[in-house]
């Protein structure tokens, strides 16, 4: 399996690329925990589905608790994980107040180790078009090609 990519068109007027044609990741549906489970059980481990979902059950309790209390955490050759504070500005330092202007936290994550923007990159060639299939983009082009335009 790969990355699918799905094309859109960016139709935001206030853009550069107004009119143009980007690719984005296909969001297919996560895997629950219990999949994980089963995966990682399948993959010649000496450790019982059980052992594997109540660590990783304890490992998810943890980097919450942890997150929480402000502490960024990193798991090594994967990401590290760190909330990210959204908010909105105030025109003095005492004018600013946690419950006016925070608008959210969010969960963000960074690759880290062996797990990089680049490694994830040279995966590119492994990248397969998602739900445009082939006969879409040929349709696609066939009418560009009639209307006179380039392919």
């Amino acid at each position: 399996m790969a990355i699918q990519i799905e094309e859109y068109k960016n139709n935001n007027t206030e853009s550069k690329g107004y009119g143009m044609y980007y690719g984005r990741a296909v969001d297919n549906p996560p895997m629950s925990l219990d999949e994980l489970v089963e995966h990682m059980a399948n993959h010649n481990t000496p450790y019982s589905p059980g052992c594997i979902k109540g660590v990783l059950t304890d490992m998810v309790k943890c980097i919450r608790h942890l997150l929480l209390d402000g502490t960024n955490v990193k798991i090594d050759d994967l990401a590290i994980f760190k909330a990210h504070i959204e908010s909105s500005g105030s025109a003095t330092l005492l004018g600013y107040d946690l419950g006016k202007n925070v608008k959210s936290i969010r969960l963000i994550s960074q690759a880290t180790g062996q797990f990089t923007r680049a490694e994830l990159t040279k995966a590119k060639s492994k990248l397969t078009y998602g739900t445009k299939t082939k006969a879409d983009r040929e349709a696609a082009r066939q009418a560009q090609q009639s209307e006179g335009g380039e392919g």
